[in-house]
């Protein structure tokens, strides 16, 4: 799925959701630990499944995505500069060389 599309997505939630919009940031974040933590339970006990688990992470996506959405984060270009960051800094620690062009995609 497409970051923008699972934004839209969120989007829609908020809007569907009483209060949606205006709950406070502290409900979301306790949201995201709350999924987390069952992410964890889905890993952790032997009678779930993947199906199960790609539940659990589905839930902790569309979390990042609320909340992205309500402090006006471009979640899309957060992931594509944060995987710039991590691969130059992996090149820099194993390889000790960087990029020529840090907009190349790398695949790791």
């Amino acid at each position: 799925m497409d970051i923008k599309i699972l934004t839209k997505q969120a989007e829609e939630l908020l809007d569907l959701t009483e209060n949606g919009w205006v709950r406070d940031i502290h409900f979301d974040m306790s949201k995201l630990a709350e999924e987390c933590g069952e992410v964890a339970e889905s890993l952790n006990k032997s009678r779930k499944t993947n199906e199960d688990l790609a539940e659990e992470l589905a839930d902790v996506m569309v979390v990042i995505a609320i909340i992205a959405l309500k402090k006006d984060i471009d979640l899309e270009k957060a992931i594509i500069n944060k995987q710039v960051k991590r691969v130059d800094k992996l090149l820099k620690r194993f390889h000790d060389e960087k990029r020529t062009n840090p907009t190349e995609q790398i695949s790791l």
